[in-house]
């Protein structure tokens, strides 16, 4: 019983690591699309300011503004699955928590019956010893 809980819980830390990790991974894919899209608005500012003294300033800059859009997509679509990710492993988490709630309720249960059994043989030696 004692090996079964050592083992869950070495488990469970694993997994809490595993769900803070990829909790980590979600909140860096928020942080790097903030900064693309913070890029995006200076990249069109840029634009807005400058469009009509340099025509070639501004294709370049429309062409990074494409760039920027696509790497906003590949993000999002990062966050998704890493969401999803960070959803399975918190489940898990909890599947491990509750594992390991039941090992300790059942070792509880054992340990109460055990101390029981012994409060009975206790309680029925001292009744016959008083008898004889």
């Amino acid at each position: 019983m004692k090996q079964r809980r050592k083992s869950l819980e070495k488990i469970l830390l694993l997994q809490d690591q595993l769900h803070k990790l990829s909790a980590w991974k979600l909140a860096a894919l928020d942080q790097q699309r903030a900064a693309l899209e913070e890029t995006q608005k200076a990249t069109i500012e840029a634009i807005d300011r400058d469009a009509i003294a340099n025509g070639i300033l501004v294709a370049s800059a429309t062409h990074r503004l494409r760039g920027i859009d696509k790497q906003i997509a590949v993000v999002k679509a990062q966050h998704v699955k890493q969401a999803q990710v960070a959803l399975e492993q918190g489940v898990r988490t909890k599947l491990a928590e509750r594992l390991v709630e039941k090992v300790d309720a059942k070792h509880r249960k054992q340990q109460e019956r055990s101390d029981l059994g012994d409060l009975i043989e206790r309680s029925l030696g001292k009744n016959s010893a008083s008898s004889a």
